[in-house]
């Protein structure tokens, strides 16, 4: 097949890569939050204790992803990373300790920094001169869909069966995949482009002493770099939402169909986010898309416990802004770096500073909710920090003349 038609084959093995990695594993995993409270016996504390080590565990993996594509590059990669999702699961369904958790945890975070975001976009970016953004999108619109399959899929086997039993259905369905992908996915898309990446990198490993990665001031790249940090730690909105509405009196069914409407309306907005930012440029379709993030965080702690109506309107919001956290770091790497060659890195670098942004935070809605009976006040906590991400990176874009097409 040609290369032009063949890489929106591998747009959908980019999408089915963060369905597994960034969905099952980290968003679709919030199904898990309240069973692993009443099944698996851990305490609010603990929960955060492991997510912790999720979140840890994907931050030192982005230390290995780029020397990993580069030695084994992203067909491999990818496969790697899938199968150490599927022993996550099948150590979580073996798992009676929290130290158990913590190991299918640490799999978990392995699986998402090596083949999630950062590895997608580069075999995006290889593959796609033009629409990159709207690829982009779509790939990333996989851990949305990983919320509209599997929240209602993975609630009935649970509520049916056990915890145990659907995560390891999990473990066999990512083992499955992983084979799949290994068969789609192409490290190049011609020859010419394999030649041209390898002397990018010769030319990179030519140069002696640092280089700078961005083309931005000392005062702005900070700025860019705390932003992202807050934007991290803005994301543990996410895995608590599932104990937060059961903590407002919804019932588990009703919470698992929210789950299932949120990751919905994810896929689209990643899909119309990627198409915003190729038409309008990062800076404007970012001030639509985290203004509802910011809006969808605070509309979550201000919830009336059982209004559907609001439960529902915060659901949209969140689906609606959540990819400012996934392709919206990605085009920040491409809106900032120096050259296209240093694109990898800008991205292992902002993603990076996410990831430690989701370790800073991680423990503390947990922490807060044993200390005052609550998750509420940690989501008026987060509105604030997900609208100190926003202006920062708007402001970041805002100087850098990143604006719509053509309005520079």
């Amino acid at each position: 097949m040609e290369p032009k038609y063949y890489r929106w084959v591998i747009c959908g093995a980019g999408m089915i890569a963060l369905f597994c990695t960034g969905g099952l594993l980290i968003t679709g995993f919030n199904v898990y939050t309240p069973y692993l409270i009443s099944e698996g016996g851990l305490s609010d504390a603990e929960v955060s204790l492991v997510l912790l080590v999720r979140n840890l565990f994907s931050l030192l993996s982005m230390f290995l992803v780029v020397p990993m594509i580069r030695k084994l590059d992203i067909r491999l990669n990818i496969t790697i990373a899938v199968l150490s999702g599927a022993a996550a699961f099948a150590v979580f369904s073996a798992a009676q300790h929290v130290l158990l958790f913590c190991l299918g945890m640490a799999l978990a975070g392995f699986a998402y920094g090596t083949g999630g975001m950062v590895s997608v976009s580069v075999v995006i970016k290889r593959w796609f001169d033009d629409h990159d953004g709207l690829a982009l999108g779509i790939c990333a619109a996989g851990t949305g869909l990983s919320a509209v399959i599997g929240a209602p899929v993975i609630t009935a086997m649970v509520e049916s069966r056990s915890m145990r039993y659907s995560m390891g259905v999990e473990a066999g369905f990512l083992a499955a995949v992983a084979v799949l992908l290994f068969a789609m996915i192409r490290n190049y898309p011609s020859r010419e482009k394999q030649e041209a990446v390898c002397r990018e990198r010769q030319q990179k490993t030519a140069v002696h002493g640092r280089y700078e990665a961005f083309d931005l001031s000392p005062a702005a790249k900070y700025a860019l770099f705390l932003g992202v940090l807050l934007c991290g730690m803005s994301y543990t909105v996410s895995p608590f939402l599932t104990v937060l509405f059961r903590e407002k009196g919804f019932d588990a069914v009703t919470v698992g169909w929210l789950s299932a409407f949120m990751g919905l309306v994810l896929c689209v907005g990643k899909c119309i986010y990627g198409a915003a930012a190729d038409w309008l440029g990062q800076f404007r379709a970012g001030n639509v898309f985290h203004g509802c993030y910011v809006l969808g965080v605070l509309m979550c702690a201000v919830c009336i416990p059982g209004s559907k109506v609001m439960a529902y309107t915060a659901m949209t919001l969140l689906g609606i802004g959540f990819p400012m956290l996934s392709v919206g770091i990605s085009q920040l790497a491409a809106a900032t770096a120096r050259k296209e060659e240093y694109y990898a890195d800008a991205v292992r670098k902002l993603q990076m500073t996410y990831m430690l942004g989701t370790v800073v935070f991680s423990t503390v809605p947990g922490v807060l909710a044993d200390c005052v009976g609550s998750y509420v006040p940690s989501y008026y906590i987060l509105t604030a920090v997900a609208l100190g991400a926003a202006a920062l990176q708007q402001g970041v874009l805002r100087k850098n003349g990143t604006l719509s097409k053509g309005e520079n």
